[in-house]
């Protein structure tokens, strides 16, 4: 018999929310059996772990081989939650006012991803809304001013030149995913500082292996 491995992920290749997943387990050193899957056309066993049919998914075997000690954590939020509590508390900042701020940003950047998200969808539709879409782009130009306005080389986004908070991943996995399906909007030539942020970090290591093909 085959045991499960402690963590199984299910994800999409493009998913910027199930992208924050993946590089926060790869920050904390956490093997995981990744299960890529088509949310278009979700599997039975996505289904099982999520009937919302989103990702990501993580579903924890606490003690591998033993089905009561088997959970599903959906929502990427809720997974980092998880992460932080049940691994040493290495995702958010010990001190409660900075992690007040890095929070806050992080829900900046997870919702430039969901306006995103909203936007790209809308466009695949026969006939897009365009009171929808026009939505859907000013919220993501509010947020890109108010982003932009604040000290990209410092918190909340980075603690130091080499160590960025949880909120400057997130920040740069929206972007990426923006660059990825905002065609035709052109936020880079507004806001280049953000742009730059991006094109300083996407190499990293720790980013580069789970960058969405385009």
């Amino acid at each position: 018999m085959t045991i499960p491995a402690r963590y199984q992920l299910y994800y999409s290749i493009r998913s910027p929310f199930a992208r924050r997943v993946r590089i926060a387990m790869g920050r904390l050193g956490l093997p995981f059996e990744a299960r890529e899957v088509n949310v278009f056309e979700p599997p039975a066993d996505l289904l099982a772990a999520n009937p919302l049919a989103l990702v990501p998914v993580l579903v924890v075997n606490e003690k591998p081989g033993v089905p009561d000690r088997t959970f599903s954590v959906p929502d990427s939020s809720t997974i980092l939650e998880y992460l932080h509590e049940s691994q040493g508390e290495r995702i958010w900042p010990k001190d409660l006012a900075l992690r007040a701020r890095v929070r806050a940003a992080s829900t900046l950047a997870t919702g430039l991803m969901t306006e995103t998200v909203r936007w790209f969808l809308e466009q695949q539709r026969e006939s897009p809304s365009a009171d929808w879409g026009g939505e859907a782009i000013a919220n993501i130009e509010r947020t890109l001013a108010a982003i932009a306005a604040t000290p990209l080389k410092s918190p909340p986004w980075k603690v130091s030149d080499l160590q960025l908070t949880q909120a400057g991943y997130d920040l740069i996995v929206a972007l990426e995913y923006m660059r990825l399906r905002l065609k035709g909007v052109e936020w880079e030539a507004k806001y280049p500082e953000l742009s730059r942020f991006v094109d300083q970090h996407r190499v990293r290591q720790d980013l580069a292996p789970t960058s969405p093909p385009a």
